[in-house]
């Protein structure tokens, strides 16, 4: 599991690196080296994390109970718990209709 470190960032901080994680991102797709840029950023950890989440969220969106999911990809009742709230506050649509394209 990634570990953050336990010293705090100022909030400005956290949001000039989530602006610069987006716009590299962004830049990477533009020039079409999204793939390479991700493989080169990302852990092997990392990357099943995310793919995990991507696929609790796809899941759940089709209606498939929480009991199967954690069964399925091995995490925790209440990680998919909070994930399901999540989508049902609307929080994943984005990523839902990105998907269906």
């Amino acid at each position: 599991m990634p570990h953050i470190s336990k010293q705090k960032l100022k909030r400005e901080t956290l949001r000039q690196l989530d602006k610069k994680l987006v716009s590299t991102f962004e830049s990477a797709y533009k020039s079409r080296v999204f793939t390479k840029v991700f493989r080169e950023l990302f852990t092997r950890t990392e990357k099943i994390m995310f793919a995990k989440r991507l696929t609790i969220v796809f899941l759940l969106s089709k209606e498939i109970p929480q009991h199967r999911i954690v069964n399925i990809l091995k995490v925790s009742p209440s990680t998919v718990a909070k994930m399901s709230l999540k989508l049902e506050k609307g929080k994943f649509e984005t990523i839902i209709k990105t998907n269906k394209k």
